[in-house]
């Protein structure tokens, strides 16, 4: 494959990736609810069950979608200018073909290495625009996460819940203990948009020991 057309895969990818890191719609770790065992001895309740569709409240929420049409926009942007690097390398690559046969084989070598880190950089500079795309998103979504978390245990205290389950757990459920449009409707009152960050703050640099 030549230099040209590596780069053209490598653009492919970032065209074909996913709106939403995938680690990023992984349902949140259980909480705990407020305790209302006074001590061990005493006898548990019983399970008072509500369930949640979680994919559903990440598909139709306000704060879910703000983050799909911010994180869409700039995948697009990222690809127009992907697409304009692309075509000036395949350019390149065309001419530098047409000089092998009045080049000497040093002159042409020494332009073939330069195209070739060229390309590399380029290839390098994609890689770290998705990288940073998919860790502004899963930083972005955890904000609605921890929103969830919020509106869900505020919903189980007032409806006497003790437990609160996905739906993709549980093969057979009442509708009447299914809350997921009362924490939809509640999430969006609390957490209406999430804004995208441009890139995650720079971590401070640590400290040399003195000596």
């Amino acid at each position: 494959m030549t230099a040209a057309g590596r780069m053209a895969a490598l653009a492919a990818v970032l065209a074909m990736g996913t709106v939403l890191p995938a680690a990023a719609q992984q349902q949140p770790a259980a909480q705990p609810l407020p305790s209302t065992v006074a001590g061990a001895s005493e006898t548990l309740p019983a399970a008072v069950v509500g369930i949640i569709d979680y994919q559903k409240i990440l598909r139709d929420s306000k704060a879910a979608g703000s983050i799909r049409d911010q994180v869409e926009v700039r995948r697009k942007a990222y690809q127009e200018e992907i697409s304009k690097q692309e075509q000036a390398l395949r350019e390149q690559d065309q001419a530098l073909v047409k000089q092998r046969t009045v080049l000497s084989p040093e002159a042409f070598g020494t332009k073939r290495r330069e195209f070739e880190q060229e390309v590399a950089e380029v290839q390098k500079n994609v890689q770290e625009r998705r990288r940073q795309l998919d860790e502004v998103t899963a930083v972005a979504l955890n904000d609605v996460r921890e929103a969830i978390i919020e509106v869900v245990s505020q919903l189980a205290e007032e409806k006497g819940f003790n437990l609160v389950v996905p739906s993709s757990t549980v093969l057979v459920f009442s509708p009447r203990i299914d809350i997921t449009q009362d924490v939809l409707q509640l999430l969006d009152q609390l957490l209406p948009d999430v804004k995208v960050a441009d890139a995650l703050p720079a971590e401070p640099a640590q400290q040399q020991p003195q000596q």
